[in-house]
């Protein structure tokens, strides 16, 4: 099975937390990149001018915060990574970058910060799988023996 380069979607859950922790054991078995990524939302178009750079400025500041913890915990699992930050829609977002670096496993939780969200909007993993021009793995609560040992070593 071809796998170089692994998407990982987060945002900062516990979810997120543990999914990435089991991807990056799998990716460092297989010696794959994980590229890390965080969609935080677009500034509504009513905020302009230097309102609108400083919400964008906070957003970044944020995202980057956020997005050093999953870095150190893929490290910590012994595996490579990169960071993306992007705007938008998160569905979206995830396939366009899917695209763009050519990945070939798309990781992701089930559930994430906004729960009633996702019941109003539909879900962005639905959405995901849906469209996904590649395999996508979900994981869900994952139990604290797949996280201290992903693969029964």
């Amino acid at each position: 099975m071809r796998m170089h380069k692994i998407l990982v979607g987060v945002d900062g859950s516990v979810s997120s937390k543990n999914m990435t922790k089991y991807v990056a054991h799998l990716a460092a078995v297989k010696n794959a990149l994980i590229i890390l990524l965080h969609v935080h939302h677009r500034v509504p178009m009513t905020i302009g001018g230097e309102a609108a750079a400083e919400v964008r400025k906070s957003l970044a500041a944020e995202s980057e915060k956020m997005m050093a913890e999953f870095v150190n915990i893929v490290k910590a699992e012994g595996a490579k990574c990169e960071t993306r930050i992007r705007e938008g829609k998160p569905a979206n977002m995830i396939l366009q970058v899917q695209e763009e670096e050519d990945c070939d496993l798309i990781a992701m939780g089930s559930r994430g910060l906004t729960v009633l969200e996702g019941i109003v909007m539909g879900s962005v993993t639905a959405t995901v799988l849906n469209r996904a021009i590649c395999p996508v793995l979900v994981t869900r609560n994952l139990r604290k023996k797949y996280l201290d040992n992903p693969f029964f070593e």
